[in-house]
């Protein structure tokens, strides 16, 4: 795999989905310098940074240290909950993109005429999702690096660090697995012609974002947890929201 035609493309697509929506939410300085998304993520890790401390000292006693009972469980629910959170959050929004993305904005058949593999336009799509979000990211390491220090659980932060990444990661290689599943299912559709083309995409869309909430909802995960090993072992396992 080429990295340098893996980087130079997957910048080629985030500026193609940030050009096709910058009229509803994106302004064209940020379309233009893709950098600008980095700044961003800079100033959320910052404001971050300032609302997990005022989180930690918010629950503390008297501005004593938060220890016991209380700062494992923040602990448990924030490190625990960040990485499904991250999953559930990319996989949505690039499931949306999908959605409502044109086909002059972007589209598969650019591995057809372009001097990329599969393989690149995969890596390449999947690390322009990443980066696009980034600075949800940023957001989620900001607010949780204060609690691991005060709590004492600093070594629980830099665990989280690289599950949080593979958590993004798998978020935007699942869009893409899904993208190739729709482009099958978009094909057999137009076979079929007239309304019924629509109404099954409509249906289509309907079912898999009721799946993908199913999927990353905690009370749903908890009930199906509780069936198998009891309510007090699937609340230790998967944080309440």
């Amino acid at each position: 795999m080429r990295l340098a035609v893996l980087f130079k493309f997957a910048k080629v697509l985030m500026i193609s989905r940030l050009r096709s929506t910058r009229r509803s939410i994106v302004s064209k300085s940020i379309t233009s310098r893709p950098i600008l998304i980095a700044l961003i993520g800079i100033v959320l890790f910052v404001a971050g940074l300032f609302f997990g401390y005022e989180t930690t000292v918010f629950l503390s006693s008297g501005g004593a240290p938060l220890t016991g009972p209380v700062a494992h469980q923040l602990v448990v629910t924030i490190f625990g909950g960040i990485p499904l959170f991250l999953i559930g959050f990319y996989f949505t929004m690039g499931l949306l993109w999908e959605v409502n993305a044109s086909t002059e904005a972007e589209s598969t058949d650019a591995i057809n005429w372009l001097p990329i593999t599969p393989g690149e336009y995969v890596a390449a799509s999947a690390l322009s999702t990443s980066y696009t979000y980034s600075p949800l990211l940023m957001v989620a390491f900001g607010y949780s690096l204060p609690i691991g220090i005060l709590t004492g659980n600093l070594a629980g932060f830099l665990v989280l660090v690289p599950i949080a990444l593979l958590s993004t990661s798998i978020g935007s290689v699942s869009v893409e697995i899904l993208r190739s599943a729709l482009a099958s299912a978009s094909t057999a559709f137009n076979r079929l012609g007239g309304r019924i083309t629509v109404i099954m995409r409509i249906v289509g869309i309907i079912l898999i974002l009721l799946v993908t909430q199913l999927l990353f909802s905690g009370v749903f995960l908890i009930q199906i947890i509780t069936s198998l090993v009891g309510t007090a072992a699937a609340a230790s396992f998967v944080p309440v929201f």
